[in-house]
């Protein structure tokens, strides 16, 4: 009977190790994941715990929340789930709304770019032609009128990141692309740090913007 009880508690002695490893290495995998801010498919969580830690089919939600837990405890990060065409995937955003988009941008010209486009945006009140989006950044000095590499990084980088969204609107000849906050900048990037660079580039205060000045602290006032 003493044996079995030493056996059963070996037994879930063990498991707990083996889950706490896998909580470990759910996290490894998810910091080192997070640099390319390109969204992680839940699948290949799975894969990976499954490949280095055997980790069973029904332990892996469990890993996933605590390996959340130690994200948000030890780096300020969290896991959150975003809308995907198939299959679960999740991005890596920080808990606390920085006061600037340097740290979450390392290069320095798509940091330009993206406060700007996020910026036009947001000052527009709305989604905003891709068009209007070119001239914007050419009368800034940020793109050149035929610079395709650097239209790539709001098309396709922004966008992979999550810190755009561009998509068409209306039909035939009335169809056109347009950009709009993606899911990234509207956990990271607070909108009263946009109005700020606004109002001290135009010296004003920024509640000259009332309508934007208002978002912003309703932002503020709800975290």
């Amino acid at each position: 009977m003493m044996s079995q009880r030493r056996g059963n508690r070996s037994t879930a002695e063990e498991s707990e190790a083996n889950l706490d490893d896998a909580i470990k290495e759910c996290v490894r995998f998810i910091v080192c994941r997070e640099g390319s801010k390109i969204p992680i498919k839940r699948a290949e969580i799975v894969k990976h715990l499954n490949t280095t830690c055997q980790t069973l089919a029904n332990q892996v939600n469990t890993v996933i929340v605590e390996a959340n837990k130690t994200l948000k405890r030890v780096y300020g990060y969290k896991l959150v789930q975003v809308e995907a065409k198939s299959g679960i995937q999740y991005i890596v955003v920080l808990t606390e709304e920085c006061d600037s988009v340097q740290s979450n941008v390392n290069d320095p010209l798509q940091r330009k770019l993206l406060v700007a486009a996020l910026t036009h945006i947001y000052m527009s009140g709305g989604p905003v032609k891709e068009d209007d989006m070119w001239k914007f950044l050419s009368e800034a000095g940020l793109l050149e009128e035929n610079d395709h590499v650097g239209r790539k990084i709001l098309t396709h980088t922004f966008i992979r990141q999550m810190y755009l969204k561009y998509f068409k609107i209306g039909e035939g000849e009335l169809a056109r692309n347009v950009f709009e906050w993606g899911q990234r900048a509207l956990e990271e990037v607070p909108k009263l740090f946009l109005l700020n660079k606004m109002a001290q580039a135009f010296e004003k205060s920024p509640d000259f913007w009332c309508e934007q000045y208002k978002e912003a602290t309703e932002e503020v006032n709800s975290t």
